[in-house]
């Protein structure tokens, strides 16, 4: 019985696949319909932010990034598709939570700043509307990034997690890489896509923000306070 669920698991992960490759991107819905509900409740007992807006966002991340094909294409039917991407999300979450537990220590050591009286920046209401447009225009950029540039996204992510070079190459490679070449060649791919004039990462993402502000009747002086 295992065997025919892995079976035609696979063959919904190869449909899926194809439907992916080919630019259809509504073919996910089949997994989100199917997986949604118990990947949320996985998520919400496993992620250290427990709000809401946490889980979702996590939760959207990780669908992104099943639309790029890489994941659904690589499966192999060995065990269920449910855990295949459960595996995945489990993986996603420790990430999340690892960045939740830095953001968490540096709001820790900026209160202790202010504590000390060494704060220089007040948050008035002013501050407050820069900062939460300027994280609306990050993310809508992010997700225009994502649609077309999926991989390009997936570097933008980690430089916006603070990420080196190498620390982005490792992670690339599930584990700090043993043949010290590899990693080179890696560091050295990712910093080219990442850097190159006009359609590397950086520049794709700098071009989709600046659309935005156009958009939206702003300049980019108008985020800066």
């Amino acid at each position: 019985m295992a065997n025919h669920h892995t079976h035609t698991d696979f063959d919904l992960g190869q449909k899926i696949c194809r439907e992916l490759r080919s630019g259809n991107r509504s073919a996910i819905l089949a997994l989100y319909n199917r997986y949604q509900h118990f990947f949320a409740i996985f998520a919400r007992k496993r992620l250290f932010d427990e709000a809401p807006s946490g889980v979702e966002e996590m939760l959207s991340n990780f669908w992104l990034e099943l639309l790029n094909g890489k994941a659904i294409c690589s499966y192999n039917g060995k065990a269920s598709l449910r855990t295949y991407l459960t595996v995945i999300l489990h993986r996603r979450i420790i990430d999340a939570n690892r960045k939740f537990e830095h953001e968490r220590k540096l709001t820790a050591n900026n209160r202790e700043t202010e504590v000390m009286g060494h704060s220089h920046d007040q948050y008035t209401p002013e501050k407050k509307l820069i900062i939460k447009e300027q994280q609306r225009l990050i993310q809508t950029a992010f997700v225009q990034l994502s649609d077309n540039f999926p991989r390009d996204a997936i570097l933008i992510r980690m430089h916006l997690e603070g990420l080196s070079y190498e620390q982005m190459a490792q992670k690339e490679l599930k584990a700090v890489a043993d043949d010290p070449d590899e990693l080179k060649r890696k560091v050295d791919a990712i910093k080219k896509q990442f850097t190159r004039k006009e359609t590397g990462s950086m520049a794709r993402f700098k071009s989709i923000i600046n659309r935005c502000l156009n958009s939206d009747n702003l300049e980019y002086k108008d985020l800066i306070y």
